[in-house]
């Protein structure tokens, strides 16, 4: 449900520039730091030097720790590095549920040393929260965007607080994390805000312009590695001994360039300077190119007009119910015109993994809601997250993996992810539900080594694991429409 429904307020596009956020599951962008430091108003601009600061002071800390990991000042500046899920904005680009894991004491860690590698380089400051993507492994887009929206939320909360006062919205007294922070000690303050409350999670909702939103980042590592390769490459060679010749990979390219902001951190900060000084712009949420925005409508568009099931009684009728699911969303995409929906507006190009799971996810949401049926997005099972996992009760469970035929993750999805999975938590039913968008997603080896593989490993486990192929390919599809006024003619 979109914030505007949720509290029945208009969203005036002349007066209103927040973005009309989705309350239940996260959206799959983030705010952008460089776009909120460039901006017109000076009220968001100034979060830059909020930023500057607050990492200066953590700085300040690692630098009279000497580096000593033991030392005082070392664990008051992990005590800052470590940054919760800010669940009040709802972004964050692997999706899910808001309440997400934020930045743990490891990568508090990672980050402190990070800063500590700059105070040996004598770097008196970081101006950058992107500048981690390059020093810390793990450390991606969403925590950078987590960590930003944590040092200045207070800012985003009277942002919130001047909407709600604008518009009369009700609010409740909740308790936000990480409210503000101190600028002589360092301390994060927890406190209780006046906010619209959220359905979602026992807290309160925080608003963000639309023109500070991004899809995809902007500093990265493989980024930083071609960067250096066209302007350093000297410096590659005979400095740190890289054969420039030798053709990489992305995942060595990322390797690479964390290798060399460690071995030289100006030159890593330079590279972020680079990237600061370009033209930034945001993601078009009016326009939505890539589905980022609208995956929510088009999920409960899909589920319009769906059967309602009853609860399921026993575990063998859990799994067949959440087999309706599968082969509804299958049923959906090939014979309606959902298909329409899994791919760009010029059919050119399928949309991206999240954007298909998301929308399979609000499409079964519903459903599950009626029959009393616990549907959770992303949940971490044994060694990493599962898509989905239906549930009520112990004994009524089960798991769906949705990957798309052309993933690289194709076949480990099949032979080893939910199977473990499926191991891990104890359940005996899983769904391999398998979205393939080109003729040669559907051959007959590549089809027939999934069905192999879920057999072989529903012998050897003693499970249930079923795989489910949904057809979404353009070239053999008759429209909704079309396919109405043919049965008239009949």
């Amino acid at each position: 449900m979109r914030f505007t429904e949720q509290f029945n307020v208009a969203h005036r596009l002349s007066s209103d520039d927040w973005f009309d956020l989705e309350t239940i599951e996260d959206t799959p962008l983030y705010v952008d730091p460089f776009l909120v430091f460039e901006d017109d108003d000076p009220f968001w601009s100034a979060c830059h030097q909020d930023l500057v600061d607050f990492f200066s002071l953590a700085l300040r800390f690692v630098r009279l720790s000497e580096g000593d990991r033991k030392s005082p000042h070392w664990r008051k500046a992990q005590q800052m590095l470590t940054f919760p899920e800010p669940k009040e904005f709802a972004f964050g680009l692997s999706m899910g549920h808001p309440e997400g894991s934020g930045t743990a004491d490891d990568f508090a860690d990672r980050m402190a040393d990070a800063l500590d590698l700059l105070r040996r380089d004598r770097v008196d400051t970081l101006r950058y929260v992107e500048a981690f993507v390059l020093f810390c492994k793990g450390l991606g887009v969403d925590r950078i965007s987590d960590m930003f929206c944590n040092i200045t939320k207070g800012r985003f909360i009277s942002y919130t607080q001047q909407v709600v006062d604008r518009h009369g919205l009700p609010t409740e007294s909740v308790l936000v994390r990480h409210r503000s922070w101190s600028r002589k000690s360092g301390r994060w303050d927890d406190g209780r805000v006046a906010l619209p409350r959220s359905p979602a999670f026992n807290g309160g909702v925080l608003l963000c312009p639309d023109r500070f939103l991004k899809d995809i980042p902007r500093v990265t590592a493989d980024g930083f590695w071609s960067w250096a390769e066209t302007n350093e490459a000297s410096m590659l060679r005979f400095d740190l001994n890289y054969d420039l010749s030798q053709s990489l990979t992305k995942a060595e390219k990322t390797a690479a360039g964390r290798e060399v902001a460690r071995a030289r951190p100006n030159l890593a900060l330079a590279y972020v300077d680079k990237v600061a000084d370009e033209d930034h712009l945001p993601y078009n949420v009016l326009t939505d190119p890539q589905l980022l925005v609208g995956w929510a409508e088009a999920g409960r568009d899909a589920a319009q007009g769906r059967p309602r099931l009853m609860t399921p009684e026993s575990a063998d009728d859990f799994y067949s119910w959440v087999g309706v699911l599968m082969n509804g969303f299958k049923h959906a995409v090939e014979q309606t015109d959902l298909w329409k929906t899994l791919w760009n507006d010029d059919y050119t190009r399928p949309r991206q993994e999240k954007i298909v799971q998301a929308i399979a996810s609000m499409m079964w949401q519903t459903q599950c809601q009626a029959a009393g049926v616990d549907l959770s997005r992303e949940v971490n099972i044994g060694r990493g997250p599962v898509d989905f996992k239906f549930s009520a009760g112990w004994h009524r469970r089960a798991l769906t993996e949705v990957k798309l035929i052309k993933s690289s993750g194709f076949f480990t999805g099949a032979s080893k992810q939910l199977p473990q999975y499926l191991e891990s938590e104890q359940i005996e039913f899983g769904y391999y539900l398998c979205v393939g968008f080109t003729d040669l997603d559907f051959g007959d080896e590549r089809l027939g080594r999934v069905r192999d593989t879920c057999s072989a490993i529903a012998e050897k486990k003693g499970v249930t694991m079923t795989p489910v192929f949904v057809d979404a390919r353009v070239n053999n599809k008759t429209s909704a429409s079309k396919q109405t006024e043919s049965d008239d003619d009949e």
